[in-house]
């Protein structure tokens, strides 16, 4: 007799999907040989149906869902929220009152279908509910006859609502898997993992959770300290060092800045080098800012030299920082004092920078690494010259005081800086939130996914891991992404295992080419 092999098929073979285990156990056969996952059977097996239920996994009866689109049996859930008052999977507060029970249309067949256009649901349509009216239809049909004519009225009752009322169920690209409802019954621990009971898969909190900004490429040495010292306490967990806020600024800022001196003898405009003398240039623009240069006088001038000023005593010999100590020089190669117009610190010797500075009449190259070269004048000249013509005492302090009314800044690279900071931290607080389920997507944010992930011929791209299928990836990478090689993201797309036909014949291609052998005969 001649044995059945392979999903039941009348074949004397198995299949490349059948024996490199790609399925899973309840659909495969395990046969042994390399487990190699093929590229979206994983996902398929994973994601719940529409029409089940999401604390059961059985089909529904009497459906019900949450306003974040879960859907359950009525049973279940109300059973549920009873109890815990909570919601399974995202554990923010749920009431009963909160539940909205849905109204499915079905088809002869008993197929749920659209109500509008009649088509069929499936695992591969998107699927949206209305709060009011209670009707689930296909997104398409929601999209087609409210959204684009900007019609607000149900399509069954013609019952007014608004756009945050529609629900969606299902949606293809953004499905509702495991990852989502292990989150119901998952714990972080001391050590950082997350235990899944229902999965009994752990999963990494790292990715969950991501690091500061500023944080560094290496470790703060505690756990190595700790195991070659007695006197320091055990460490089991190494951490990154974080840099400090400005130091990480300082490093990143790539513009230069822009601010104007007002003076009772006109105006100069000046060129900040941001970007080359970053912390004393910060020091400049938070002491301006500040007013701390309002009503200072220039204390000294020396014609053919330079003009200095910045101390509020007049006197030369005072002065702080923004920090309220002396700070660094910053030395750039490609600046030197080689021209008039150039802004410069001055100082008491090396690293005493504080907040005096002096502008130079003419090129001073012997200052060049001694002293740091921060800006230049672009716009106020004639000023500077009548600044110079001021006529000096013995002590090349000027006869007729020079006042800085004040400093007015104009462009700002390190408040920019900050604002962009605060823009992406929101920004990936949200999409963490997303990705914990925490809140939905707003609609500026469903019509960007949809433009993103929509070809010019309607059809879908396949996603690089965006942050709502980020669990659905393997841990390949160090960041629990798919990868190839090193740095390139492997793409995922939802095509079926190719098997081998029982009809289908293959042919080895004979070798071209002459053999030479091992060349024993040469």
């Amino acid at each position: 007799n001649i044995g059945i092999m392979g999903r039941g098929r009348d074949k004397l073979y198995i299949s490349q999907g059948e024996w490199s285990n790609a399925h899973d156990d309840s659909k495969g056969l395990r046969f042994g040989g390399k487990n190699t996952c093929i590229a979206g059977k994983q996902d398929t097996t994973e994601k719940l149906a529409f029409d089940c239920c999401a604390l059961s996994l059985k089909p529904f009866t009497v459906p019900m869902c949450t306003p974040d689109g879960f859907v359950f049996d009525a049973d279940n859930i109300k059973s549920y929220v009873k109890e815990a008052h909570k919601h399974p999977f995202t554990d923010e507060p749920l009431e009963l009152n909160d539940l909205i029970e849905l109204n499915y249309h079905k088809n002869l067949d008993g197929s749920y279908v659209d109500p509008v256009t009649f088509a069929q649901f499936s695992e591969f349509t998107k699927i949206a509910a209305n709060r009011k009216s209670k009707h689930v239809y296909l997104w398409s049909t929601i999209e087609e006859f409210n959204i684009k004519p900007g019609s607000w009225s149900d399509l069954m009752t013609s019952e007014p609502f608004e756009r945050d009322d529609i629900i969606v169920l299902q949606d293809p690209n953004a499905p509702k898997n495991a990852f989502n409802t292990a989150k119901a019954s998952a714990k972080v621990t001391a050590t950082g993992v997350v235990e899944a009971k229902k999965t009994g898969k752990p999963l990494l909190a790292a990715s969950l959770k991501s690091q500061p900004h500023n944080a560094a490429k290496y470790s703060k040495g505690l756990a190595a300290a700790s195991l070659t010292s007695t006197a320091v306490a055990p460490v089991t967990k190494n951490e990154l060092e974080l840099i400090d806020d400005e130091e990480y600024m300082f490093a990143r800022i790539k513009s230069k800045g822009y601010a104007r001196l007002v003076t009772n003898l006109g105006d100069i405009n000046l060129e900040l080098y941001c970007d080359k003398a970053p912390r004393t240039c910060y020091n400049f623009i938070k002491l301006a800012t500040s007013g701390y240069y309002n009503g200072t006088k220039f204390h000294r001038s020396i014609k053919n030299f330079m003009l200095q000023g910045g101390d509020p005593t007049g006197t030369g010999s005072g002065g702080k920082s923004y920090w309220g100590t002396a700070f660094k020089d910053e030395f750039a190669k490609k600046l030197s004092h080689s021209e008039r117009g150039v802004l410069s610190m001055a100082n008491r010797g090396p690293n005493t920078n504080t907040s005096q500075f002096f502008i130079l009449y003419r090129e001073a190259k012997h200052l060049d690494r001694k002293h740091t070269i921060f800006g230049r004048v672009v716009g106020g000249l004639p000023a500077l010259s009548k600044m110079e013509a001021v006529p000096c005492d013995d002590n090349d302090c000027p006869e007729k005081d020079i006042v800085i009314s004040k400093v007015s800044v104009f462009v700002d690279p390190y408040a920019e800086f900050a604002q962009r900071q605060a823009r992406k931290a929101e920004h990936q607080k949200n999409q963490e939130d997303l990705a914990l389920g925490k809140r939905q997507r707003t609609v500026a944010e469903e019509e960007q996914l949809e433009r993103e992930t929509t070809t010019w011929f309607g059809t879908k791209v396949p996603s690089l891991g965006s942050a709502h299928n980020a669990a659905d990836r393997s841990t390949d990478g160090t960041d629990g992404t798919k990868t190839v090689g090193k740095y390139l993201k492997k793409l995922k797309f939802d095509t079926p295992a190719r098997s081998t036909d029982s009809n289908s014949q293959t042919t080895k291609q004979p070798d071209s080419g002459y053999n030479f052998g091992d060349f024993s005969n040469w």
